[in-house]
């Protein structure tokens, strides 16, 4: 059974995979099955607020499978997603091992299109186990279908369903929220669960065994190694070790300033994230950076060089947490130490309502120019030779009243940031970067336009960034990721995924299999250059669901995903033996390498790079 949301040319599709299913109004819905017992009443739930502001009411609803949802309005956003709860008591009792299905339809129609977290809690009563469900309310109406065997017992006056609503503004409607029984006989595999999948999944789809091809010729060549004794002489049977060190490729992820560069006195950490506090120990964060040294050879701050925080880094009470120490002194000689190439993220942003530095300069573009002139001076000039590749203007499409391009009256200001960031650093690398071209893709039109406008002025961007933030609702097929790609390569050499990341709620296997397709298409272009995520670990993550790493540091199915393609089918640790000639030869990806070649109780290594031309290097045996 399928229903389609459509985005752009290609569909999402949400499988629902239990044969009751039924069509109205053109959208088919999964229909619990029959013998289960109602447990709630959904009209009797009501909202608790401890914090914020919002306004709740019950809206008919048309052209759906219900007539009616409760919306909630906000009109001043509560501190954390726990402090707006609607609470629906429970009507009837249920029993530890009785299997308990939810079902329930949300979307927040006035959203950006990004995720809004939520939370359902099937609860017994305090002190007592429950079930909890997260979920990411979209713009779309999305129908979600969960079973689970219940952990406790639950009864009437003490437990309820509740769900956390504080971090799903502006607007989020919830509809025909149904809690059954079905009790012991029946297992929650044997229930109904909502799925997700989209075009070109098919493990056989032509466009990924096209990918795979291109793979092998654009992302390797031949690595030739000549070995010849004291007198030149062709050495046979010599043993060639080739041990790939680093991949040409840039593999990167965001990083958080305090868990890469604070002592052990900074631990344990607590970061607070739409409402949720986590909070990293110590031995955390040694592992945090151990999984930076080893799996990516390049990183983005998440914060710390971004110019509203670039300016109050020193305000730490701490001297020895102070953000500016800890990024200049501690983080980055670490991250070149480990030889991470570093991207900052970023020296301007396309509109002037995004911080507080930029808002006092609204309707004053000269003041504004002088600011950003003196900033690109401080932030450059520190960070020379150190930040490799600059996002030099960073949501250049930008939206609302007050863009650069409003502000100033046409585009003409972009040219001259990227020429005076040019001036001020010019062996570095001048990227932009805008959303909503990948997934939702209603701005891709608009980022062509800005780049042809760079082109036309001399200032053309050296790197062109997507920002890939897929969800459940915008999993742009890979062979429309593939056009879009050769379309933007027409006008832009060299791309890159800037912030990429997959959210499918709890389907982890979802997950895996979009990113992993994501991670084939991209890499299998000739214009790309990197694949920069924005995140991996749950428990430092904007969105945890899209995490690759567990809170307890275990792999999600698309970390194995990732490591299994950066680490194995993508990395070359190969040993052959020469030929009557003296030579061996490997078909390798593209990269560094140390090589060692052993012979006749000798032994010699060497450090070389490989490059798209390949490379023959000869090895003595003296």
């Amino acid at each position: 059974m399928k229903v389609k949301f459509r985005h752009r040319k290609g569909w999402a599709l949400l499988v629902l995979v239990w044969i009751g299913a039924s069509r109205v109004y053109g959208m088919e819905a999964i229909l619990p099955p029959e013998g289960g017992e109602d447990l709630i009443l959904f009209s009797e739930g009501a909202l608790n607020q401890k914090s914020g502001e919002t306004k709740g009411a019950w809206v008919e609803i048309k052209d759906m499978p219900f007539e009616k949802a409760f919306r909630v309005e906000f009109v001043k956003k509560p501190k954390l997603s726990k402090d707006l709860q609607f609470v629906i008591p429970l009507k009837q009792s249920f029993k530890k091992g009785d299997s308990v299905l939810i079902s329930f339809w949300v979307r927040r129609p006035k959203s950006s299109g990004e995720p809004g977290p939520a939370s359902l809690f099937v609860q017994a009563g305090k002190g007592l186990k429950r079930y909890e469900f997260k979920f990411s309310p979209f713009r779309q109406w999305e129908q979600h279908v969960r079973a689970f065997e219940a952990p406790d017992h639950f009864d009437p006056g003490k437990g309820n369903v509740c769900l956390h609503l504080g971090s799903a503004e502006p607007v989020i409607e919830i509809a025909d929220l149904r809690v059954l029984n079905y009790g012991a006989n029946v297992k929650p595999s044997g229930l109904p669960r909502s799925r997700v999948s989209y075009d070109g999944c098919d493990p056989e789809a032509a466009w990924r065994k096209e990918a795979l091809q291109r793979i092998e010729k654009i992302r390797k060549s031949e690595l030739v190694v000549e070995v010849v004794d004291a007198d030149g002489n062709p050495v046979e049977d010599a043993e060639v070790k080739v041990g790939m060190r680093r991949h040409a490729f840039r593999f990167g992820n965001t990083v958080n300033v305090h868990l890469l560069g604070a002592g052990e006195e900074g631990f344990p950490y607590t970061k607070k994230r739409k409402g949720l506090e986590f909070v990293t120990t110590w031995e955390e964060a040694k592992k945090y950076r151990e999984v930076v040294r080893s799996h990516f050879n390049a990183v983005t701050f998440e914060s710390a060089l971004r110019p509203h925080l670039w300016t109050t880094l020193t305000r730490q009470k701490n001297p020895n947490l102070r953000g500016k120490m800890l990024l200049m002194d501690s983080a980055i000689p670490w991250l070149r130490e480990n030889e991470i190439d570093i991207r900052g993220h970023y020296l301007s942003w396309g509109a002037m309502d995004f911080n507080e530095i930029e808002k006092v300069y609204v309707g004053n573009p000269e003041a504004h120019r002088k600011w950003l002139w003196a900033h690109m001076a401080d932030v450059l000039s520190k960070t020379d030779g150190l930040v490799t590749e600059w996002d030099t203007i960073n949501h250049i499409v930008a939206w609302g009243k007050h863009t650069y391009e409003k502000e100033y009256g046409g585009m003409e200001i972009l040219a001259e940031i990227m020429a005076e960031a040019r001036r001020l650093a010019p062996e570095t690398t001048h990227a932009i970067n805008e959303g909503k071209i990948l997934p939702d893709g209603y701005k891709r039109d608009a980022y062509k336009r800005v780049i042809r406008f760079l082109n036309e002025k001399g200032q053309a961007p050296d790197t062109v960034g997507f920002m890939a933030h897929f969800g459940l609702t915008s999993l742009t097929p890979p062979e429309e990721l593939l056009e879009v790609y050769d379309d933007f390569a027409k006008i832009a050499p060299k791309l890159q995924l800037s912030e990429f990341d997959v959210d499918a709620g709890d389907d982890e296997e979802l997950q895996a299999d979009y990113y992993r397709d994501v991670m084939l298409a991209t890499f299998s272009h000739p214009n790309f250059n990197a694949i920069v995520q924005w995140g991996f670990w749950e428990n430092a993550h904007w969105k945890p669901n899209a995490a690759l790493w567990r809170r307890d540091w275990s792999l999600k199915p698309a970390g194995k995903v990732y490591v299994d393609l950066v680490k194995n089918q993508w990395w070359t640790n190969e040993s052959v033996r020469t030929d009557v000639r003296g030579v061996g030869s490997v078909r390798g990806f593209l990269g560094d390498y140390e090589i060692t070649v052993t012979g006749g109780g000798k032994a010699v290594t060497k450090a070389v790079k490989l490059e798209p031309q390949g490379l023959r290097v000869k090895f003595f045996l003296e």
